[in-house]
Order: structure tokens, then sequence, then C-alpha cells
């Protein structure tokens, strides 16, 4: 459960799953985990996660590590059942809703609440294929799954449009807050981000936090998110049990 080995190109990969802490600033306490996967070479080196999920989708494999993560994370929540964990979910398999039954099917054996996790869904990909995903999403909530919009700011999308999709989370991209003490611009950005994201009644999460001077004009929000190195990098899962306790 722990780990697991790929094969990707005639080359064997260890694949592992770590957990990013995500802080609230009321109170500072965790209250949500992000899951991520982790990939080490056969000398035990880690490769950049995005360059082999790029060659893993490209491989069409994205399933056999989606798989991987959803059942870590199933088993971490069977064995503390107050946890919350969120998960990237591919473009790939976005609208496939045999594996989005699959999903919940593997929470039902695990006696494992979907409101629990929350599918993550990158803003990277387009209006157009998230408007073309408003029947996958429908279905997600019907299971109990929360749905969060990821990188945020990255992309198309306009705050007076997420309406449309009912999103649980809005997580802004780190390109949004990072440097936000030293330049204006991305200040006001980011300030009018969440001024109209409060009202919409989503939690917020700032993606990428690891600056004490961003950190400081963050904390007038104190209804938001943090994920980012500031407070923690991610844990293992030994690691993640140790702090949790369990």
């Amino acid at each position: 459960m722990k780990t697991k080995t790929l094969e990707i190109s005639g080359k064997k990969l260890r694949m592992t799953a770590e957990f990013q802490p995500i802080i609230r600033l009321s109170g500072n306490k965790i209250f949500r985990y992000e899951a991520l996967a982790r990939f080490f070479n056969a000398e035990g080196f880690l490769i950049p996660t995005q360059q082999i999920i790029d060659e893993i989708e490209q491989l069409g494999a994205i399933r056999e590590v989606t798989n991987f993560i959803f059942d870590t994370t199933c088993h971490l929540i069977k064995l503390k059942h107050d946890l919350t964990i969120s998960f990237n979910l591919s473009h790939l398999l976005i609208n496939d809703g045999e594996y989005l039954s699959r999903l919940y099917q593997q929470c039902l054996l695990n006696d494992v609440q979907p409101q629990s996790i929350e599918i993550e869904i990158s803003e990277k990909i387009t209006k157009a294929q998230l408007i073309e995903s408003l029947p996958f999403l429908k279905q997600a909530k019907e299971y109990g799954f929360m749905i969060s919009l990821d990188d945020f700011g990255a992309g198309n999308l306009q705050v007076d449009s997420l309406k449309l999709f009912n999103f649980d989370t809005i997580k802004i991209d780190r390109s949004i807050i990072d440097g936000i003490a030293e330049d204006e611009k991305k200040l006001s950005t980011l300030q009018d981000f969440i001024d109209q994201l409060i009202s919409t009644d989503v939690t917020i999460i700032c993606e990428g936090v690891e600056r004490s001077s961003d950190l400081a004009l963050l904390n007038q929000y104190s209804p938001i998110g943090i994920q980012g190195y500031i407070f923690y990098r991610p844990l293992t899962f030994t690691q993640l049990r140790l702090l949790e306790g369990f």
C-alpha cells in the first residue's frame, strides 16, 4: 500500500504517496491534506513529478497512478475517520463515469465516507472542457465527493463563472500568491480574488505560501486555508500517522 512499482518506457520506477497539510489561518490548525504522487528512479533519486506525470499520461497509465493514490487515501481515512484528503484527477479521467463509479465503490468497500475525499480538477483545462464535465461533476457530488478547482488564476476562468460548477473549494494558484509582499499588482489581484470568493461561500486555499512576508498579508483573511512550505512540507505516510497520532 505504501509503495508501488511502475514500468514506464522500459524503466522501473518506485511510486509512493505523500500528504501535504493544509492549515486554516483561524487557529493555525490542519483541516485537510492533499495526497501527492512521488516517483523515484532505480537509483532512488526523486524524479520531478510533473515531468513523469506528463509521460504517464501520454502512455495511458494514469489510472494506475490514480488508483494507487486513491486507495492509499481510503486506507488512511479508514484508519482515522476524521481525516479529509484531496487528490488531483487527471484531465484524461474527467468525464469517465465508469472510473468515477469505481472510486465510489472503493469507498464503499473500505467503509469510507466519500464526503471525506475531495477531487481536485485543475483550472489549466479549458472552460469548454469544464462545461462538458458538468454531468461528471454533478455525479461526483451525488456520490458525496467534494470538488475542488485547483490552480485558480493560472487559467482563464473568472470568479463570476465559478457558480456554474458548484465547487466546494477554490485553490488560488501559487503564481498569484508568491511575492505579494513585494508586488502591489499581485497583491491587488489576490485581494480582489479573495474578496469575491468569500461572498460565494466556498473554502478558499492559497497555494505555495513560502514567505513570512506573504503570510503576514494573508493573515487578515482568517477563514482561508494555507498550503505551503511555510507551515509544512509534504509528509510521508508514516510521518502523517505520527503527527495525527494513530
